[in-house]
């Protein structure tokens, strides 16, 4: 089989397949933005064009070009439920892949990257895109970035044996939280208004290890810096909810709240003072950051922490 095991061959097939699917999708969405092209051209070479309500028309069909356009080179997400997989490898601590299979199209994807890691005999909620990185550490199309989220409901355990992957050996995040007795470098003025945004997995108020706390520190470094007239923390909850893998997901808008008061004692340990915070807790937010790398629906389930000078 071109020198692939028989499961790297099944992975490998069942791969080019999606590309192929996706290569054809694009073919299709070109094919009508040329059509579209061509009425707006023709539209604008109408001789009418000189009275003012066709000029308008023009510059709406215009507009209905760009839009797409806008997000032809967005990252596309892959999200789906599944059981999670891992593959026990041998190049050291924490070296060991996590697998996760999308059952709609057959493929396996290499889910070690997210913040939060699956548990064993747990569904998992996976949003992520694929990446051109080498798949040979763990045997899967990586990707990153990645969300991932345990849900309650209970699955079969799947531990495999290395299979020849040597797994990837575990490396700490760019950036880590430093001991309290390390001295923080004050950003340099002039200073202004400035967020903070910080992510949750599904049905979540858990502070994400080696994510919220860095972001935390960095808010509470700027907040002693700039010396801020309040500190609003924006909680938001996916109230509106969406559906993947046949099944609907959505989150209760009281976890909103719970989400701004986590972040708020967080603040309070950390010596700012509880009269200069404001919590507001919402419901089906707009998409926040992490929508531009492809994670549109991870992006909803946020707090934000708007420094007000």
């Amino acid at each position: 089989m071109n020198g692939y095991s028989r499961m790297e061959w099944v992975n490998h097939k069942e791969h080019k397949e999606h590309k192929d699917e996706s290569s054809k999708d694009a073919l299709r969405a070109a094919r009508s933005q040329l059509r579209l092209t061509n009425v707006a051209l023709s539209i604008c070479s109408m001789r009418s064009m000189s009275t003012r309500d066709s000029r308008w028309s023009c510059a709406l069909w215009l507009l209905l070009l760009l839009i797409p356009s806008a997000y032809a080179d967005a990252p596309k997400a892959e999200r789906f439920i599944t059981c999670p997989v891992y593959r026990d490898t041998d190049a050291g601590r924490k070296s060991g892949c996590w697998l996760a299979t999308n059952h709609s199209t057959g493929v396996q994807y290499d889910v070690a990257d997210a913040l939060i890691k699956p548990i064993l005999g747990r569904e998992i909620l996976v949003e992520g895109v694929v990446t051109q990185r080498d798949e040979g550490m763990c045997g899967a199309p990586i990707l990153e970035p990645v969300s991932v989220s345990v849900l309650d409901t209970e699955c079969k355990a799947h531990l495999i044996p290395a299979e020849t992957f040597p797994g990837r050996k575990f490396a700490l995040p760019a950036k880590t939280l430093q001991p309290t007795w390390v001295e923080r470098k004050p950003p340099p003025p002039p200073y202004k208004t400035r967020e903070y945004p910080i992510y949750f997995e599904l049905n979540s108020d858990f502070l994400l290890y080696q994510h919220s706390e860095v972001i935390i520190d960095e808010a509470l470094t700027y907040i002693r810096a700039s010396k801020p007239k309040k500190v609003v923390i924006t909680a938001y909850a996916d109230t509106a909810g969406f559906t993947v893998s046949g099944r609907q997901l959505r989150e209760e808008l009281a976890l909103a709240m719970r989400r701004a008061n986590m972040v708020k004692e967080a603040l309070v340990r950390m010596g700012v003072p509880k009269s200069h915070i404001v919590t507001h807790g919402k419901g089906d937010p707009a998409p926040g950051a992490w929508a531009d790398s492809g994670l549109l629906q991870a992006s909803k389930r946020r707090a934000v922490i708007r420094i007000e000078l």
